[in-house]
């Protein structure tokens, strides 16, 4: 398994996973819920498949390739950095940036949902 399971819960119960939105070679995105405010979001994972995959507990990222262990936490901080960054912006072509966090061993950030695409 590479993504989380529809109904995986993440920070303690605050954002729940409904379904993968999409994936790509540094992530995955999936359209999850904020139960504090039972508003939809889209929630976007640091996951580098070509170098990670999911331990027997089918949420902690691990790093196969012991060599990459210190590329994918330089691309994990500069996910992390992105994310924080986004978030200063305020304009309408720019999705709004929630929350961003480490858990699993690896980064996500929760984005506002807009239906209809990318």
């Amino acid at each position: 398994m590479i993504a989380l399971g529809k109904g995986f819960i993440l920070q303690g119960s605050k954002y729940q996973i409904f379904r993968v939105l999409g994936k790509g070679g540094f992530g995955i995105t999936y359209e999850g819920l904020q139960t504090g405010l039972s508003r939809k979001v889209a929630i976007k994972e640091f996951f580098m498949e070509d170098f990670c995959v999911r331990a027997s507990d089918e949420s902690t990222v691990i790093v196969t390739v012991p060599k990459a262990e210190s590329v994918v936490a330089k691309y994990r901080e500069k996910f992390f950095k992105e994310a924080k960054t986004i978030a200063q912006f305020s304009h309408e072509h720019i999705i709004k940036v929630i929350d961003v966090f480490y858990e699993n061993n690896t980064a996500y950030y929760v984005m506002e949902h807009i239906a209809g695409g990318s």
